[in-house]
Parts: structure tokens; C-alpha cells; sequence
């Protein structure tokens, strides 16, 4: 699977690397090209066509655009996947470098036609391009006069006057980070209406703690650009919970995504096509009065793609039909094309009938893709669908921590192809989160196949969720539980003359099973969450119990209590006061400092400071937050805190503000001057 960033960058290419093959890379497009047949012509073809004074003029203009590199692209491509290699090898034998095609799972392209007569912004084309071979995209258009003349002159001239754009989706693994997407379900449901009203939707969610996307950890070089797609990745997969065009989610949504995470991720690949050569491209332009005789034959130019390269595709058949009209072409391969004419029948029109047929390496059984009737001059054969069901499932959305192992059911049926009932099982854990599910159909997958997944949790139960029909090649395998109950755990107070609190939890599905974990909170780490499926028939309540440890190996033990879900709970006696105090490294230019460390400090009547540190470097959050409990004693006089801070400086040295008193909630760090 591709693997996330690129690892060479070029104007009309970019390489990126193979998560399990070191030799495997993929060399993408960022600019569609014109297609062009072994001999060299684009595959272009412009008819601009005349009658008399008050006769109809334009034209039509029929092209093939896909993302194939040229030769020395390619070639330029493999030189860098070998000094990729060389470095990773570091002197032992490295292997030879292959590109190949990433795994595509869908995809748009457009065609923008300069023409004065259809508006400001021109005419368009739309189509849906090949998920195989290069992506070829097939478009025709119809021009007015005016367009005709302009396209005409300009072609012919060898400048670039089309745009076309790609809109991909492809399978890919994201770089050795972190992204944590969260949405908690009462917050999101209270703010609907309000957060939904305003201008920034994701502003209010992120400020009121209902929703956001995180970037817990990023590699250190890690492209700013790559990092902020990633989150607007992140946002984009939590819109189907948030307003105001989502439906509030029914629990607690916590997703985290990690570098083992395969991921349907966007490429946008746009840009002018190559102009022409005229000395291969002049027989591309065509100028007849309709009564010309070339409107009484029909011309039908047939291209295949199909991936050839698995060995799995012997051949592709197009059987040509018009009347009682035959004609057969056999492709085995991308390169070259069939042409057919034949005179033209007033009684049936343009439409002609191509009927693929597709013959396997290793099968007698034969594929029947649908038939395509057309009035264009130019067919294009794509075989998307191998003859195989593909299915990438991922458990990006799932938390180890409280499930085992998920298997996953599969199975699939199409009498009317003649495809009998298959069904498998495949099994994911923590070591194997993702698994790629392929088999033979010989068929076109021509309706859903069927899921079933059953999770084996840590708590000894087993959650079924029965067969459901998808048809989605990518499968984002969902978390065991519709209904999450949360709860979170905090000690608002101080330890003082406690080590630590145990505290029993314990909850029940109200089907009669139970579940329930003990949590332990420490002055080191005073909070905790425990999260745990109801099913659809949770009560929604739990109960707790709290043992405190002494410092002296005392311990008491507080009676069972009941409590509703999903609330936090306060361990232990509140504090008669809370110091709080947050530090903003908004204002810091990282291109100048490599490091601020921030001390806190409080000293209280007794004579013990205490002190928290605080480090802000690039590519972490901006901000940072000090909670400490204060006495009834401290509450008053002692409320205050000092602060002080270094910048370490990337050219060298570094910069120290002195220790100052301060009672602000908010701290906003500044570079001191030299």
C-alpha cells in the first residue's frame, strides 16, 4: 500500500514509497496528460463542420486524457527510487526498484473547453476515468461556432488551451504519527443548533470540548502541509456526526490513527494538457460541409484498458454490433487501438453496440462486462472490476485497549453471473489491524457483498453484529458498541497523607452480564477514563466503590455507590481552592526558537514550592495547563504563582526571562529581547 508523504516531489510527478515492499514505489501524475497512441498521436479528434449561410456550424471535439508518465519521467522516477534504496540499504545489495499502480478506489474527471458562446468559464466535460492502468478518462464535447474557430486556431498552434482535473481516492498509510478525532455525544447534541447557526462550526465544537481533531505526535521534518491535510481528513471523517449537515452521534466518538492506519486518501491532479505536434497530430483536425460523405459512414476507434500485468486477464474481446453489422477486436494489452468503418444507416442512426468480453489466464469461465451503446467515435474499455471481489478492511476506528481480536465475515452470491455463494472469515488484532481480502468471482461484482463482524472484547464478552450488505471497496471497521458509556475520574484535591486511590467500577448491560475494571489514581496521575459498551439495552448507570491508601499502609474502604452515565466523578475531598493557570505559545516564531521551557511555581504556607514544567517545541500544541489544588489554608495569600521561562535559540545560547509574580489565569509567552 502506498505509503504517505512523497519521497521526491517534481513539477508533473511525485514518488512515494511501498509500506511492505522496499522495491515497490508509486510514481502519481500531478498534471493529466493528452493520450497518446504507439505511434505517437494524441488521441484527439476535432471535426469542425459547415453547411450554408443559415445552416447549423461548430463542431465536436472528442479526446482521451490519463496520467501516464512519459518515458523520461519514468525514467527519472526509478533513478530517484534507486537512491531511495541506496540510502536504505547503506552499502548491502539492494533491489531492483518497480513502479506500480496504487490501489484506486474511485474517482472524477472534468474537462474545461475554452468556447466564447457558452459563458465566462467555458464549456465542461465530465467522466468517470479508469481505476486501472493509467487512468484514461474519455470526453466528448459539442462546440458552437465560435468555440470550434477558437479551438481550431489554438490547437493547431501547439498551445495548451484544455484543462482537465482528476479527483482519486487511493488506499494509503499515513506517516509515523498520531491523529486523535473525537466528538462526545451530549456536548455535540447540546451545541447542534447554536454551533450550527454560526460561521465556524469546527471553532465552536473545538472551544467548547465537544469535538475537534488532535495531532498528538508528528515526525519532527514532517511537511506543515501534509499535517494540516491530515486534519481536515480528520475533520471531514467526523462530519457525519456534526452539524449542521451530520446527525448527532448516539455515543462518544474516540478515534485514533496511527502510522498502521490505511487510510482512503484524496489526490487532486490537475493542470493544462500538452499541446500538439502537428507533425504527428495533423490528421487530428477534420473541416466538412455536412453534406460531405463523411456523414454517411460510421468510424468506430476502440481502446482497451485493462491491468494486464497480474497475469489474471488473458484478453479482452470488444464485439461490435450496428444493425446486422459485426466486428471483433481482440486487446491483450493497453497499447494500440481497432478501428472499424462502415457505412452509415439513416434508420439506426449513430448508436452502435459494444459488447466486452473478458477471457482469464488460468479459467475456461469467461466475464461479461456491461454494454456500451454510444454515438462517440471513440470507446474506451475499462475493466475496473478483474474479475475479482477486493476488500481492504481497516480498524483505524477501534481501541485495543478494550477488544481482542474482530472476526470478520464475508461473504457474496450472483446467480444471474454465475457466481455461487463464497464466504470467509478474516481475523484482525493489534498485530494485525489491517487485512486484504481478495477472490476469484470471475464475474463483475455486479451487487453488494456482505458483511459480518463479531468482536471479542477484553472483558471476556462477545459482541455480534449480524450481516449487512456494503458495496464500498475501503471497509472502516466501526466500534463494537452504538451506546458508549464514559466515565471520567479526577482528584480535585491534594493526597495529602494518601498514596493513592483504587476505585472499583462496575457496570451492567442490563441483559445480566457485567463488567467492570478498578482504576488507580496517583498524585502522579490523578485522572482517568473508563469507557465501556451498554448495547442497546445499557441502563446507562453504574456503581463505584473508593479505597484510599495511607501513607502509613492504612487503607479504608468506602461502601458501593450508584451513579449515572456518563459524568466525572471527584475521588476524594474537594479542594477549598483550584490554582489554575494556562501558558499560550501562540506568539513564538519556531523558525527562530527550537525549545521554550516554562517553570511554575507556588509556594505554599507550609514552605514547599510546588512546581510544574511546561515544553513547547515545533510541531506540538501551542498551549499547556497548570491545575493545583490549594488548601484552605493556601487559598488565600498563597493563591498566586512565579513564573520564568527559556528560549533556546536554533542559532545558538539561549534567552531567560526572570522568575515574575503573576495571578493572570492566562500566561502569553513573548521572546525576550537580546
Amino acid at each position: 500500500m502506498l505509503r504517505l508523504p512523497a519521497l521526491t516531489v517534481r513539477p508533473t510527478w511525485s514518488l512515494f514509497a511501498d509500506d511492505q515492499f522496499d522495491e515497490v514505489f508509486y510514481a502519481i501524475a500531478s498534471v493529466p496528460r493528452l493520450s497518446r497512441a504507439p505511434d505517437g498521436a494524441a488521441v484527439l479528434s476535432m471535426l469542425k463542420y459547415r453547411s450554408g449561410p443559415d445552416g447549423p456550424r461548430g463542431g465536436i471535439i472528442e479526446l482521451q486524457t490519463d496520467l501516464a508518465l512519459r518515458p523520461e519521467e519514468s525514467a527519472e522516477a526509478l533513478s530517484a527510487a534507486r537512491t531511495h534504496l541506496g540510502a536504505v540499504f547503506a552499502g548491502r545489495a539492494a533491489p531492483e526498484p518497480r513502479l506500480a499502480q496504487p490501489l484506486w478506489l474511485d474517482g472524477t474527471a472534468s474537462l474545461s473547453i475554452p468556447d466564447p458562446a457558452a459563458g465566462p468559464g467555458g464549456g465542461s466535460a465530465r467522466t468517470q476515468p479508469s481505476l486501472s492502468g493509467n487512468n484514461p478518462a474519455a470526453f466528448q464535447a459539442a462546440l458552437s461556432m465560435e468555440g470550434a474557430t477558437l479551438q481550431w486556431e489554438v490547437l493547431r498552434s501547439g498551445k495548451p488551451s484544455l484543462q482537465a482535473a482528476y479527483r482519486m481516492r487511493a488506499m494509503a498509510r499515513i506517516p509515523d504519527g498520531r491523529v486523535h478525532a473525537y466528538a462526545r455525544s451530549a456536548d455535540v447534541t447540546a451545541l447542534w443548533a447554536k454551533a450550527g447557526a454560526l460561521p465556524d462550526v469546527r471553532g465552536a465544537l473545538v472551544e467548547a470540548s465537544a469535538a475537534g481533531v488532535d495531532l498528538l505526535d508528528w515526525p519532527p521534518d514532517g511537511d506543515p502541509r501534509l499535517r494540516d491535510h491530515f486534519i481536515e481528513w480528520g475533520w471531514a471523517w467526523l462530519s457525519p456526526w456534526l452539524p449542521p449537515n451530520g446527525t448527532p452521534p448516539s455515543s462518544d466518538i474516540d478515534a485514533e490513527f496511527t502510522g498502521s492506519a490505511g487510510l482512503p486518501w484524496p489526490f487532486e491532479i490537475a493542470g493544462s494538457l500538452d499541446g500538439l505536434d502537428m507533425a504527428k497530430d495533423e490528421g487530428c483536425f477534420l473541416a466538412v460541409d455536412l453534406s460531405d460523405p463523411i456523414f454517411k459512414q460510421r468510424r468506430l476507434v476502440t481502446r482497451c484498458n485493462a491491468d494486464f500485468s497480474q497475469g489474471r486477464i488473458a484478453a479482452v474481446t470488444a464485439n461490435v454490433e450496428y444493425g446486422e453489422r459485426r466486428h471483433t477486436a481482440v486487446f491483450t494489452a493497453n497499447e494500440g487501438a481497432d478501428s472499424f468503418v462502415f457505412p452509415l444507416d439513416p434508420a439506426l442512426g449513430r448508436t452502435i453496440t459494444v459488447r466486452p468480453v473478458v477471457t482469464f489466464a488460468a479459467s475456461s469461465k469467461v466475464m461479461h462486462l456491461p454494454e456500451i451503446r454510444t454515438d462517440d467515435e471513440s470507446v474506451l474499455m475499462s475493466v475496473d472490476t478483474d474479475g475479482w471481489l477486493n476488500i481492504d478492511l481497516s480498524t483505524a476506528a477501534l481501541d485495543w485497549a478494550t477488544v481482542r481480536h474482530v472476526e470478520a465475515g464475508l461473504r457474496y452470491e450472483d446467480k444471474e453471473h454465475g457466481v455461487d455463494l463464497v464466504e470467509d472469515i478474516l481475523k484482525l488484532d493489534a498485530a494485525h489491524p489491517n487485512q486484504r481480502y481478495e477472490r476469484a468471482l470471475y464475474a463483475p461484482q455486479a451487487g453488494p457483498y456482505e458483511l459480518r463482524l463479531s468482536y471479542d472484547l477484553g472483558d471476556g464478552r462477545t459482541v455480534d453484529r449480524d450481516w449487512t450488505p456494503t458495496t464500498d471497496r475501503t471497509v472502516l471497521i466501526p466500534p463494537p458498541f452504538d451506546d458508549w458509556m464514559t466515565v471520567r475520574l479526577r482528584v480535585p484535591g491534594a493526597f495529602e497523607g494518601i498514596t493513592s486511590y483504587l476505585v472499583d467500577l462496575e457496570a451492567d448491560d442490563a441483559v445480566g452480564r457485567k463488567t467492570g475494571t478498578t482504576v488507580q489514581l496517583t498524585p502522579e496521575k490523578d485522572t482517568a477514563e473508563w469507557r465501556v459498551g451498554t448495547g442497546d439495552t445499557g441502563a446507562g448507570t453504574f456503581r463505584y466503590r473508593v479505597t484510599s491508601v495511607f501513607a502509613d499502609g492504612r487503607s479504608a474502604v468506602d461502601p458501593w455507590k450508584e451513579a449515572q452515565a456518563s459524568q466525572s466523578l471527584h475521588i476524594g475531598p474537594a479542594p477549598s481552592a483550584v490554582l489554575d493557570v494556562t501558558v499560550m505559545a501562540d506568539l513564538i516564531d519556531f523558525s527562530v526558537v527550537k525549545l521554550v521551557k516554562t517553570t511554575l511555581s507556588n509556594r505554599a504556607s507550609g514552605g514547599e514550592a510546588d512546581t510544574k514544567e511546561l515544553m513547547f517545541a515545533p510541531g506540538q500544541p501551542t498551549s499547556g495547563s497548570w491545575r493545583l489544588p490549594l488548601s484552605k489554608d493556601d487559598a488565600g495569600a498563597h493563591s498566586g504563582y512565579t513564573v520564568t521561562s527559556t528560549f533556546y535559540m536554533r542559532s545558538g545560547g539561549h534567552r531567560t526571562t526572570p522568575e515574575t509574580p503573576g495571578v493572570d489565569p492566562v500566561v502569553v509567552l513573548q521572546l525576550p529581547p537580546a
